[in-house]
């Protein structure tokens, strides 16, 4: 194996929206989940989060080509 592909192998790359900021890529380390990707990118938890459309566990595995959805929780009055 050449090494761009043992380095593409020990990575994941995640597609990650937070709504009403931006969309970015991620790389991390592989395994990576939910929860870690989730400190990384500084959400402060008062958050709804979907990967590929389904709310999932934060020891969740993300996997390349994954879409994580960040929505901030709206409060009502």
């Amino acid at each position: 194996m050449t090494t761009g592909l043992l380095e593409k192998e020990q990575t994941v790359a995640v597609k990650v929206v937070m709504m009403g900021k931006n969309v970015t890529t991620f790389v991390g380390k592989n395994p990576l989940s939910l929860g870690e990707l989730l400190q990384e990118v500084g959400t402060n938890g008062n958050t709804e989060v979907r990967v590929n459309g389904v709310a999932v566990d934060k020891s969740h595995r993300l996997a390349s080509g994954d879409m994580v959805l960040i929505v901030p929780k709206i409060r009502g009055g």
